[in-house]
């Protein structure tokens, strides 16, 4: 599985060419990246190998095309060869998603690089509000919300599928998905399971993702006695998960994520792809009171915000929303409202809006 900046970068890329640009998209080689250059067509994909100084391959390769304009979206430690092409006249743009920023012992000279680029487009109003208050001062910055892909969702019936292949008829499903590390919170809905399930006693949690945290969470889940009622499915490809034998969003009754927030450990959720895709499906969505979520998550609406690091408030919103059937149904129409106008395309005009700008002076 790969995480939400390869998500952007391979649903970005193809969108702006289907739109009629000339997308060339260089990225690292690494195997793990591959399933998402489907997504990239008709984009042209370049890829080098990973080297520790793998800048100036970046910045040679840039120089050598001299595109109109360098849309930097990975990591802001590339600065370097987005700001060599611009000083021989290319102008660049860095989508900022925050962490990388926030974590970095060299943040201030991260800021004063970011403020010499020709624009900063930040995945989140919170994350922009956030890198304006550390300083920020570049000749165009804004706020772009990632996507969601309905096209890559197949019908509600697929849900089934993965409900029979897992045993889970007629249990009340739990659903979280992402990397599994710490500021997604997946910790405090394990803690959060013996009071589920004293009040939902066919509750299951299934988590979707691979990372750091999986080992420490099964031995979590053993230690509270609740290892029975957590399955780990692994990764899922990009462009499977939501259809065929991957459609873990159709087969879960809420979809829980209290991502927390600790910006100056680099933990902070800055939107959360996830919520978004969960809504996309119909879905309530039980979500962190912290970082963009709350962009991503209507509280009351769409789902419910609760303090990432209270269990009790998590168990609360799970078993409000698997007690109420009609609640559930209300906030997963909701959220696939406010869905529909998070698609690639729009926001891919958006991207496009800052581009034309900046290549136009």
């Amino acid at each position: 599985m790969v995480g939400g900046v390869q998500t952007l970068s391979a649903r970005l890329a193809g969108e702006l060419a289907r739109r009629g640009n000339q997308v060339r998209v260089l990225a690292r080689g690494r195997t793990e990246d591959r399933d998402v250059d489907n997504d990239v067509a008709p984009a042209q994909v370049r890829r080098v190998s990973w080297k520790p100084l793998i800048w100036p391959i970046f910045a040679g390769e840039i120089i050598r095309d001299r595109p109109e304009v360098v849309l930097l979206t990975h990591r802001a430690d590339f600065l370097r060869p987005a700001l060599a092409a611009r000083r021989l006249g290319m102008p660049c743009i860095v989508v900022v998603h925050g962490n990388e920023v926030y974590a970095s012992p060299r943040k201030n000279e991260l800021i004063a690089a970011l403020s010499r680029t020709d624009g900063v487009i930040a995945v989140s109003r919170y994350t922009l509000g956030r890198l304006q208050e550390m300083g920020l001062r570049a000749r165009h910055m804004v706020a772009i919300p990632n996507g969601v892909s309905f096209e890559n969702y197949g019908p509600p019936e697929d849900g089934d599928i993965v409900r029979g292949e897992l045993g889970l008829e007629g249990k009340k499903v739990i659903l979280s998905v992402g990397r599994l590390n710490a500021v997604k919170g997946f910790d405090t809905v394990v803690r959060a399971l013996p009071q589920i399930i004293r009040e939902v006693p066919d509750a299951v949690y299934c988590i979707v993702g691979g990372g750091p945290e999986a080992i420490p969470l099964w031995a979590l889940a053993k230690e509270l006695g609740v290892e029975e009622r957590v399955i780990f499915t692994g990764e899922v490809p990009l462009g499977e998960l939501g259809r065929g034998e991957h459609a873990y969003y159709q087969a879960c009754d809420v979809f829980a994520m209290p991502s927390r927030n600790n910006p100056e450990m680099g933990q902070v959720e800055a939107l959360g792809i996830a919520h978004l895709e969960a809504g996309a499906c119909g879905k309530p969505v039980v979500g962190g009171r912290s970082g963009g979520t709350s962009e991503a998550v209507a509280d009351g609406e769409s789902g419910i915000l609760v303090e990432p690091e209270r269990p009790d408030e998590v168990a609360n919103a799970i078993v409000r929303i698997l007690s109420s059937p009609g609640l559930a149904e209300e906030m997963g129409a909701n959220g696939r409202r406010r869905a529909e106008v998070r698609t690639w395309s729009k926001v891919a005009e958006g991207y496009e809006s800052v581009l034309k700008e900046v290549v136009g002076g």
